[in-house]
């Protein structure tokens, strides 16, 4: 996966889950996009922020640092850094 791709589409689509899907993780997307119904918009509105933020960091992440986290997914977002090197 292309690290700019998904940095953009998790900023963009993060609401609606595509990282989720992007990653193979189907059910959390659909939980995603069920919370985002259910709760009328409102969790889309968190995540759509979250995604911003996290979209971000994606972007700032070196290559190897973001082929190295892909594996390991928080809800379709790969997990930062978790030590400050």
């Amino acid at each position: 996966m292309n690290k700019t791709l998904f940095g953009i589409l998790t900023i963009l689509f993060n609401a609606y889950g595509v990282p989720c899907f992007i990653q193979g993780q189907t059910k959390a997307g659909v939980i995603r996009i069920v919370l985002s119904c259910v709760t009328f918009g409102v969790m889309a509105t968190i995540n759509g922020i979250m995604g911003i933020i996290q979209g971000i960091k994606v972007l700032q992440m070196t290559e190897e640092e973001f082929q190295a986290n892909l594996g390991t997914i928080d809800m379709g977002i790969p997990k930062m850094i978790k030590d400050a090197e």
